[in-house]
């Protein structure tokens, strides 16, 4: 793992510099936890779409995983049991979007759906 000693008085360019340096790896791992903690910093007017939509990601060092594979596929190609860890990632991401699709519908009706009033 490549580290840097950083002071907090970096300039954005130079932040930008010190990244460009890391190995592909590491680059990945740090967008990730830098698209995270983005994530965790944006104010949401409603937090449980939020909340709802977060839940199809995979772990992190999945997500690495995936973003591996797919340069490697780019550049050199996969073998076939690549391929296959690959395909599977890609199943377990449509499965979780797909549940994430379900709650999100199911929210969005139960809110747009008057609510009766006892008595009425």
């Amino acid at each position: 793992m490549s580290t840097a000693t950083l002071t907090a008085r970096l300039k954005p360019d130079e932040l930008v510099r010190a990244v460009a340096l890391l190995p592909p790896r590491e680059l990945s791992k740090f967008m990730l936890h830098f698209d995270e903690w983005l994530l965790a910093r944006t104010v949401s007017v409603d937090a449980q779409p939020a909340r709802i939509a977060d839940s199809y990601r995979l772990p992190v060092h999945d997500r690495v995983r995936v973003a591996e594979l797919l340069v490697k596929n780019r550049e050199q190609g996969l073998t076939e049991q690549e391929e296959g860890e690959l395909d599977g990632y890609m199943s377990e991401m449509d499965r979780r979007l797909d549940a994430v699709a379900d709650k999100l519908l199911a929210m969005a009706h139960r809110r747009s759906t008057p609510k009766r009033r006892a008595g009425i």
